[in-house]
């Protein structure tokens, strides 16, 4: 593989990846905006409920909706402690910058030399992705942990039943 050829396809691997993330990026933010935007309104629309005076033949309708209410802003607070779009948002982000730049400096070189070298372009770009994956299984480790202790607990509390 030539030189320009290396420089090229080390382009279009960036380009890809880029693409790639710019969608990833642009879900996670409208997923995390979707999820924040509902939390806070059924929050809302829940506490509305239990405040508004009502006439007492109305009160048990009034407490069956505030308790769906309630139900659903549980589901969507589990589902969001789940997925934990905005992590994924802000990592995915982070990468995204970091290959613009590495973008950035490869359009650079290859505009001011015919002869092109990329090798440690091509290690910036190895280690972009190896940050990104280091991230994500921190991620998944913590999320791990954080299951396990609440695994424990219920022990803890059988032992102080005995």
């Amino acid at each position: 593989m030539t030189i320009k050829s290396e420089a090229n396809f080390l382009e279009q691997e960036i380009s890809k990846s880029i693409n790639t993330l710019k969608s990833k990026v642009s879900s996670h933010k409208k997923k995390t905006s979707w999820v924040n935007g509902t939390s806070i309104s059924l929050g809302v629309l829940v506490t509305l409920t239990l405040g508004i005076d009502v006439a007492e033949a109305n009160e048990q309708i009034q407490k069956n909706l505030a308790l769906i209410l309630g139900g659903l802003l549980t589901i969507v607070n589990g589902w969001n402690a789940l997925f934990d779009y905005k992590k994924l948002w802000v990592r995915q982000k982070s990468t995204l910058l970091d290959l613009y730049q590495l973008q950035n400096e490869l359009g650079y070189r290859k505009s001011k030399e015919d002869h092109v070298e990329v090798d440690d372009l091509f290690d910036k770009y190895q280690r972009i992705w190896e940050k990104d994956s280091n991230e994500w299984r921190n991620i998944i480790k913590t999320s791990q942990q954080q299951q396990n202790s609440n695994n424990k607990n219920p022990k803890n509390s059988d032992r102080e039943k005995s």
